[in-house]
C-alpha cells in the first residue's frame, strides 16, 4: 500500500492539531461543526433533570488563540465554531459508564483561521455528577500543547472528540437521520 499523503513527509503529521481539525471537516461528520453563537456554551437539556450543564471553557482558555480579536469580536466576525457532542451524549453517560465501555461527552472550540483552515482551541471532556444527574456535570477543558505529560493529554482529549463524533455520525446522523426516518416508508 502507498503511504498516505498525511504522513509522506512527517510520520507524526497525524497527531497535529491541523490534522485534527482537517479530519474533522474533510470527515464523516462535518455537518455537526456549528458556528458559536454564545460564550460560554449552554447546554438546551432540561435543567431540572440535568442540573447547570453551561460550559466550563473561560476566556482565559482561548483568548489568547484568537488572534487580537476578544471573544465578542470573534463570535462577530464569524470566526468561532463548536462541535458540540455534549448534549448528545451526557443523558446516556451514566448507563454507558456502568459497563467496560467507558467515554466522556464533549464540546470543542475552533477558530477560524484567515487560511480557512480550522485550529482547536479548548476541548471540555463531562462526566455526569457522581451525585446525581440533577447535580450538573464535573467537566474539564484542555487546551492545546505539544509538549510532556500535557501534550500526551491533549492527544487523548483529540481521541475522545473523535470517538464522539464517529459515534454521533453512525448513531444520529447515519442511522437515525437516514434508515429510521425513511425504511418505514419504503
Amino acid at each position: 500500500f502507498p503511504v498516505p499523503q498525511v504522513i509522506q513527509d512527517n510520520k507524526s503529521a497525524w497527531r497535529t492539531d491541523e490534522e485534527f481539525a482537517r479530519e474533522m471537516l474533510a470527515g464523516v461528520n462535518p455537518v455537526a461543526i456549528r458556528r458559536l453563537q454564545e460564550f460560554p456554551p449552554a447546554s438546551k437539556l432540561d435543567q431540572k433533570a440535568y442540573g447547570d450543564q453551561t460550559s466550563q471553557i473561560t476566556k482565559e482558555h482561548i483568548e489568547h488563540n484568537l488572534k487580537g480579536l476578544s471573544i465578542d469580536e470573534a463570535i462577530k466576525n464569524n470566526k468561532l465554531f463548536i462541535l458540540d457532542h455534549h448534549d448528545a451524549l451526557m443523558p446516556y453517560l451514566r448507563r454507558i459508564n456502568t459497563t467496560s465501555t467507558k467515554t466522556y461527552s464533549s464540546r470543542t472550540l475552533l477558530f477560524l483561521e484567515n487560511d480557512g483552515t480550522l485550529k482547536p482551541l479548548a476541548i471540555e471532556l463531562s462526566l455526569p455528577h457522581p451525585d446525581g444527574d440533577q447535580f450538573g456535570c464535573i467537566s474539564k477543558v484542555y487546551t492545546p500543547s505539544s509538549q510532556g505529560i500535557e501534550g500526551s493529554i491533549w492527544q487523548l482529549a483529540k481521541a475522545y472528540v473523535n470517538v464522539n463524533d464517529s459515534g454521533h455520525h453512525q448513531l444520529i446522523s447515519h442511522w437515525l437521520k437516514t434508515h429510521a426516518v425513511i425504511e418505514p416508508f419504503v
